[in-house]
């Protein structure tokens, strides 16, 4: 536009100087001083966005060349306002009124390569102050649905500043910890129920097909690696089995986390390990000293026969059924229980299905007489 203006100024000027040497025509010095200070005034950046005077603006108006330069000087500073207001409304936060005022400019032709470049950016800030009102999120799911909204918008972010750019990579960063500390949680809460099934005689049978289910839609779950699915029942994978082959103390060294599905696994395929890895696993159960499931304290008691481990199971069994599952449940592995208290009375004392706590207490009574 400055090429422009600066063209027609030279030709504005050329022609008051066009038939100098004609004696009998008279010139208006005035226009070209008007000119002149206009044309220094479009060159000095400085002072670019400075109102042009009224006084100039009527000088070029008395000619048709000009008026053709003052409506292209008025265009200037109507963009240079323009701008200006659209800075002020971006201060402001006024994100919709700037938008109302970007639609202005390209509708009445005023819109500058410069305004232009804030299309799209109200709605921009916009979604980026959604997105921050909506903070903290409570779930994974709801922060990458927020940064899923925002997406449209990125570019014009990440271009506006650099600070929003650590900001995304923050905020993704905080996606990856949430779905990793809500993957552990819906582990705990699975081998939980787990434990909780299979430590009661009469949902034990429903074990396996929880975890099934629970497999569908959890299938990173670590218990997983020990275990695999066929028919109705589970077996041991061969990495459950190594970890029988070259026991050398596997249970003590193991975390919590990694104990609980290792102890889960191992109740859930006992019958299907043979006695030999049944024989390898109690001799890891002498040297770790701690369980870490309610289902591996049974176990284990069962593998060393030890009376004390069973009636401090049965305990923590009673103290967390609920009132119907204590009249009408009973803790599992309590025929093996019995057989370690009693070991000379005759299976057949016990060997039938107990279908609650106090049918098995009946027969431990009998036992004891």
């Amino acid at each position: 536009m400055r090429c422009s203006l600066l063209l027609m100024l030279m030709l504005l000027l050329l022609a008051s100087c066009r038939q100098k040497e004609e004696p009998e025509r008279t010139y208006d010095l005035s226009q070209s001083r008007a000119l002149l200070a206009t044309g220094e005034q479009m060159l000095d950046e400085a002072t670019a966005g400075a109102a042009i005077p009224p006084e100039t603006l009527a000088q070029l108006e008395e000619t048709s060349e000009g008026r053709r330069l003052a409506e292209a000087l008025r265009e200037h500073q109507a963009q240079h306002e323009l701008m200006a207001e659209a800075n002020r409304l971006l201060v402001a936060e006024r994100y919709n009124d700037l938008a109302v005022l970007l639609e202005r400019a390209q509708r009445e032709g005023l819109a500058t390569s410069q305004l232009l470049e804030l299309a799209g950016l109200p709605q921009a800030l916009q979604a980026l102050r959604l997105y921050c009102a909506r903070r903290p999120f409570e779930h994974a799911a709801d922060l990458e649905q927020n940064l899923e909204f925002l997406r449209p918008w990125l570019r014009q972010l990440q271009e506006l500043s650099p600070a929003f750019q650590i900001f995304l990579q923050e905020q993704q960063a905080q996606l990856m910890a949430m779905r990793q500390q809500e993957a552990v949680a819906a582990e705990e809460d699975i081998l939980q129920q787990l434990d909780w099934l299979m430590a009661n005689s009469t949902q034990a049978s429903h074990a396996g097909d929880y975890l099934a289910q629970a497999a569908n839609d959890f299938p990173q779950l670590p218990i997983l690696q020990y275990l695999q699915r066929s028919g109705d029942a589970w077996q041991p994978t061969g990495i459950l089995r190594q970890q029988l082959d070259v026991p050398n103390g596997f249970l003590a060294r193991a975390s919590t986390r990694e104990r609980l599905s290792l102890e889960l696994a191992f109740a859930l395929v006992w019958d299907a390990l043979g006695e030999e890895a049944q024989g390898v696993l109690a001799q890891e159960w002498k040297n770790s000293t701690t369980t870490s499931s309610l289902t591996g304290t049974f176990l284990k008691a069962k593998c060393l026969k030890d009376i004390t481990l069973f009636e401090s199971a049965i305990a923590t069994w009673q103290h967390k059924a609920t009132q119907d599952e204590l009249l009408n449940g009973s803790p599992a592995f309590l025929d093996d229980y019995l057989e370690a208290l009693f070991p000379e009375a005759p299976s057949s004392s016990w060997s039938l299905a107990a279908p609650d706590f106090a049918n098995s207490l009946g027969r431990l009574l009998e036992c004891a007489r």
